[in-house]
């Protein structure tokens, strides 16, 4: 008898480590919309991403946004630009912000969202998603750490 349960016990191992196997060996879960993923930042292949990685990025998506006026995309004339109001003015690049106020895009406040606007916005909200994201305040997010990041 007891040999007969220690077979049972083996096999009963051997098919649950194989069921697991296929979840063991699934790819991490997809960035979120709009994100890079840790790879894309970590331009120096060190595996932690350091401020000066961030800011980088930030420039680069601060590149591909395109300036405009704030009248184009305020459809309702509220101050508040909303995900929806950018799609339907075809810019991208705000996904991840969700609802934008127009006085924290437009600092000169002359209507116009500049290269310089853009650059200042975006720099300034990857800033602090890195701030809040370093648990350990090392100044330095480790893969963990990052996917802690919300802007």
């Amino acid at each position: 008898m007891k040999k007969w349960s220690v077979s049972v016990v083996c096999c009963f191992a051997l098919i649950s480590f194989c069921f697991s196997l296929p979840v063991l060996a699934q790819a991490p879960p997809l960035a979120k919309a709009g994100m890079p993923s840790f790879k894309e930042l970590d331009t120096n292949h060190d595996g932690r991403l350091s401020l000066a990685e961030v800011l980088a990025y930030a420039k680069k998506k601060g590149a591909e946004v395109q300036p405009f006026r704030i009248s184009d995309v305020d459809l309702d004339g509220d101050g508040k630009l909303t995900p929806e109001e950018f799609r339907k003015a075809g810019i991208s690049g705000f996904e991840q912000f969700g609802t934008v106020d127009a006085r924290d895009l437009n600092i000169t406040g002359d209507g116009y969202v500049s290269r310089q606007d853009l650059d200042a916005y975006f720099a300034r909200k990857h800033r602090e998603a890195f701030i809040r994201a370093d648990a350990d305040h090392d100044g330095l997010l480790t893969r963990s750490e990052f996917a802690l990041i919300r802007f």
